[in-house]
């Protein structure tokens, strides 16, 4: 029996299928794997397992690449072949970048043999993809995750080394998937690259808030700078009749956990500031909701944002991607305290 809810165990293989081999490189995304055992990571890697679960139903050979999170090397989830690569946080700094990582990634994704191989967001691991898919003849397709993986700058990759790995897998890509009409004319504009349209997946919950309820204000995201959740503590601040909750993944070594820690010294008495939320477990913060407030001034398309119309709850966000927002009158948009 698997250690792991719902896992298969370790040397189980994915139902045989005929309509080809894909593989997912995506380090992070085990935790949503687990039923809540590990903190899952972000909207990137929610998108990819939505992804992956529906090619495996339609009878595409699915496989993902994750970092050892302690799971078998190779474990079959709900038709998904996930392979084990590195450790995320194990090896000495400058020398981890060649080993355990880069060994251990390239490694895991040769295994997988694929004829496709998938990368979301404009990051390293879409180098190490490419450069295995090229090397085994494979097409590579990378999905942006963030309007800046369009940008030439790549402003989210610190160092020159990483902005031109990248920047060498976007001209080698088959195709590029943006998510929204934006970021296809930024890829454009600012790459001389084309690229398709591919709106976000969302789940259908199983229920939906109470439109007419009097229910919690709501944040969630990552407890980062980026994502401004000094924000919604100022806003609680200045609404002291209404409750207010947030939840959020903290951040670990060697990123701070200081706005996680700013969060708690700061909230006022009708703010409750929560841990991670496992993905599953989503509705039962929606559902208790009458508004969701999403704080960051910069995205690709929130995926918070979506799982918040899904359980029918408007929210109020600094960021109108493609201007559904307003066109679909889903909520609100503010740039400023105005």
């Amino acid at each position: 029996m698997s250690a792991t809810p719902g896992v298969a165990p370790a040397g189980a293989r994915a139902p045989a299928a005929t309509r080809g081999r894909i593989c997912f490189h995506a380090p992070y995304a085990w935790p949503l794997f687990t039923h809540g055992r590990l903190a899952f990571t972000g909207g990137a890697e929610v998108q990819q397992v939505a992804l992956a679960r529906g090619l495996a139903a339609r009878g595409f050979a699915v496989s993902m690449v994750c970092c050892d999170y302690g799971q078998p090397a190779r474990v079959d989830v709900g038709g998904i072949t996930v392979l084990r690569a590195f450790p995320p946080h194990a090896g000495l700094p400058i020398v981890r970048f060649f080993h355990p990582r880069l060994t251990r990634a390239v490694a895991a994704l040769a295994v997988a043999d694929a004829e496709v191989y998938y990368v979301r967001g404009a990051a390293l691991a879409a180098g190490v993809a490419y450069e295995v898919a090229r090397a085994r003849g494979a097409a590579f397709v990378l999905g942006a995750a963030h309007d800046h993986d369009a940008r030439r700058s790549l402003p989210l990759l610190g160092r020159p080394p990483d902005r031109w790995w990248v920047r060498r897998a976007l001209r080698g890509a088959r195709t590029i998937i943006s998510q929204t009409e934006t970021q296809r004319a930024l890829f454009a504009s600012e790459m001389g690259l084309a690229s398709e349209v591919v709106p976000n997946l969302v789940e259908p919950p199983d229920g939906f808030a109470d439109a007419g309820q009097e229910g919690t204000i709501v944040w969630l995201a990552t407890y980062k700078p980026a994502k401004r959740p000094e924000w919604f503590v100022e806003l609680a601040r200045r609404m002291p009749q209404r409750r207010f909750v947030m939840c959020g993944v903290i951040p670990i070594p060697p990123e701070s956990p200081a706005a996680w820690d700013a969060a708690r010294a700061a909230a006022p008495p009708n703010l409750e500031v929560r841990g991670p939320l496992d993905h599953a477990r989503l509705g039962e913060l929606f559902r208790g909701a009458s508004l969701m407030v999403h704080t960051s001034p910069v995205e690709g398309f929130p995926n918070t944002v979506l799982e918040a119309w899904a359980h029918g709850v408007p929210t109020v966000s600094a960021v109108d991607p493609d201007g559904v927002v307003t066109r679909e009158r889903l909520g609100a948009v503010a740039t400023d305290w105005d």
